[in-house]
């Protein structure tokens, strides 16, 4: 029988709790897939020659004074958007090339529409620049096999890594790695599939120091 997954909302396990951000005003590359418990896909609202921009998490940000960035985005762009801060949206948008820009968007320019998809489109190969997973389908539809390799590079040849190996559950919201029975320093990682992306947040436990595979992945195989 083929499992639904509804993706507008999504809960969060009690063996991996997340905050709403700290402070609360925190949008950023690195804290957005760690900060929130759901995420929605949607899309910018504007009129034909609207630039629509992104605003900082300073102080005293995204309502004050000097907060509005260069970046901005246009209408029928494509954005995953996390937690609400007064009258904005933590979104994220990745280009078709380069890097994203993570920042606040006013919410009224912002659109999202509950998608259906099944869980089997999980199972692909995703790529985070040099972090990839491979995620696989077992016999058991609520159980994937997940493989995954993640880097910190510091000077010279200074280089840590993570793995990701074993079992991951689907649990009714997304997929569990590492959640069951683990340790205080055990490797736990939650991964969201949110339309098109892979959404990865980990404990920091999956690695040497500075390793993680929390980000954003985009699909580079089935």
């Amino acid at each position: 029988m083929k499992i639904i997954l509804l993706l507008l909302f999504l809960l969060v396990s009690p063996a991996f709790a997340q905050g709403d951000g700290n402070p609360e005003n925190t949008c950023r590359n690195g804290a957005f897939p760690r900060d929130s418990a759901e995420f929605a896909f949607g899309t910018v609202k504007a009129r034909k020659g609207e630039r629509v921009y992104f605003y900082s998490d300073e102080e005293d940000c995204p309502n004050g004074k000097g907060c509005r960035q260069k970046a901005y985005l246009v209408n029928g762009n494509e954005v995953i958007a996390s937690r609400t801060f007064g009258d904005f949206r933590c979104v994220w948008f990745q280009p078709k090339k380069g890097s994203e820009t993570v920042g606040w968007i006013p919410s009224k320019n912002l659109s999202f529409i509950a998608t259906l998809m099944g869980i089997e489109l999980y199972v692909g190969k995703w790529k985070f620049y040099d972090n990839d997973i491979e995620i696989k389908a077992t016999s058991d539809p609520k159980i994937f096999d997940i493989n995954g390799t993640a880097f910190w590079k510091g000077v010279g040849d200074n280089i840590h890594i993570g793995e990701l190996e074993g079992p991951a559950v689907w649990d009714g919201n997304k997929l569990n790695y590492g959640a069951k029975d683990a340790g205080q320093y055990d490797c736990i990682a939650r991964l969201d599939l949110v339309v098109k992306y892979l959404v990865v947040s980990d404990n920091l436990n999956c690695g040497g120091a500075n390793v993680t595979f929390s980000g954003v992945y985009r699909r580079v195989s089935n």
